[in-house]
């Protein structure tokens, strides 16, 4: 994501709570891996853990994804090169004992042409503009230096899409991931319990809204966690001899007052109480059920956060398409609900379809088209930078009982300032590839970047 327009606006931005050349690349990645890197490190929405589904899309769109015959094969290292026979002549190779990256790990297989791949080198430029060297870490904003728990999974997706594609070598993508494992392993946590909400990417200081080195912190977000354990499993699983050490990292966390009962619980400071700390259920239908899930993988009974079936969800007909929402009414229980297109579309990428999960993205995408053919406004929907005030909004699909508003985190509506956003755009897109309307969205977005610096929201 390119936001050029910097001051203390971050605060809503924050506070959202391949080894070869060839024209065509083979692996684990797919086009969400592709997507992992489009857009930024807010946008990092496609993951790197695939879909087993075929993409054809025209010249100006995503471009064709088919199926891998074999996901089981493994792909050697780059360092072993294409010349070396570690079955045969060269079995005692010194570098034959390097393990090879593990493409299984994905939910699926797939292929990108050289058009797939643009879109993604044009994505990387913002992970090299914004890579600090110190910790590892990847600014959340262009040129801002500071960073979520959140972003730092997303910014490791894209380290992993970045190496997987052969934008970087395996010397580089060692270099970055050591020092956000180190930086990991040594960064102080909010009460000594989690991560704070946000951290310097210079200093790693824990820091507040405004960027000020902070000695207690703010808070934890247990949604924000998720997308790092999400993505830290990955890394284990495609390159082993991380496991350890990223292990160790998410040990240092204490989960008691994070996940109970079923559901899960962010951090924050008692403004009223000095020094006591106050434990707030977290999530709202979408966003929920992805951390959800990802906890589940770790071992937490998390049977409530982790059901699309629980008992908050409710359906609202939307232009005559049924979208489920969050009943608990951010009127009464002061946290929005908001719809938007991101999480259903995170969730499909990077854990896979499943009986709930289907119809509800399919909905989202539907009611979106629909909103097209019916005003001509071409619509995807999601939170995102902007470059004037109020520099952050949510434009949303339904929230507090109405559909289509925008607005900022203080619920002030700006439905003046409604944007096509380039991730939902781009998810859609790939998730519905033979859909006439992922022509309408890419056509709509493609030429939404910047050569050096990467893609606008």
């Amino acid at each position: 994501m390119v936001n050029e327009a910097m001051s203390n606006h971050e605060k809503e931005s924050l506070e959202r709570d391949s080894k070869d050349q060839d024209s065509v690349r083979t692996g684990h990645t797919l086009a969400e891996s592709l997507l992992a890197v489009a857009g930024g490190v807010v946008v990092a929405v496609i993951l790197v853990s695939g879909l087993s589904a075929t993409v054809n899309k025209s010249e100006n769109s995503l471009s064709k994804i088919t199926e891998q015959a074999s996901p089981d094969v493994l792909e050697m290292s780059e360092l072993v090169g294409s010349s070396l026979q570690c079955d045969a002549k060269d079995a005692g190779s010194l570098q034959c004992l390097i393990k090879p990256t593990n493409n299984s790990c994905s939910i699926g297989q797939g292929e990108l042409c050289e058009a797939d791949l643009e879109i993604a080198r044009i994505a990387w430029k913002y992970f090299e503009n914004n890579y600090n060297p110190e910790t590892g870490l990847v600014n959340s904003v262009n040129n801002y230096p500071s960073t979520t728990m959140w972003d730092t999974g997303s910014a490791l997706a894209a380290t992993v899409s970045a190496y997987d594609f052969g934008f970087i070598s395996k010397k580089e993508f060692d270099d970055r991931i050591t020092a956000m494992t180190r930086s990991l392993l040594k960064m102080k946590l909010f009460n000594n319990e989690a991560p704070n909400k946000a951290y310097h990417t210079k200093t790693l200081d824990m820091v507040n809204y405004a960027n000020k080195p902070t000695d207690v912190g703010i808070g934890t977000s247990v949604l924000d966690l998720a997308r790092l354990m999400s993505w830290s499993k990955m890394l284990g699983c495609m390159h082993p001899k991380y496991s350890a050490s990223i292990g160790n990292a998410l040990s240092r966390w204490k989960y008691e007052r994070l996940v109970k009962n079923g559901n899960l619980y962010g951090l924050a400071n008692d403004k009223k109480n000095e020094g006591k700390t106050r434990v707030l259920q977290e999530g709202r239908l979408g966003y929920e059920q992805y951390a959800g899930k990802i906890f589940e993988e770790f071992g937490f009974d998390v049977s409530v956060a982790a059901s699309y079936e629980n008992k908050w969800r409710g359906n609202v007909d939307i232009l005559g398409v049924p979208i489920a929402y969050d009943t608990r009414d951010p009127r009464e229980y002061g946290a929005n609900n908001y719809v938007v297109t991101e999480s259903y579309a995170m969730d499909a990428m990077e854990l896979g379809l499943d009986n709930e999960n289907t119809e509800l993205l399919r909905n989202i995408f539907e009611v979106q088209k629909r909103r097209w053919k019916e005003t001509g406004q071409v619509t995807a929907i999601s939170e995102d930078n902007i470059d004037q005030a109020p520099w952050f909004v949510y434009n949303t699909i339904f929230n507090a009982g109405q559909a289509w508003q925008t607005m900022n985190n203080a619920d002030v509506v700006y439905n003046k300032l409604k944007t096509i956003s380039v991730k939902a755009a781009m998810s859609m897109a790939l998730l519905f590839p033979d859909d006439e309307y992922s022509a309408v969205l890419m056509n709509a977005i493609e030429s939404a970047y910047h050569p050096d610096k990467g893609w606008y929201s």
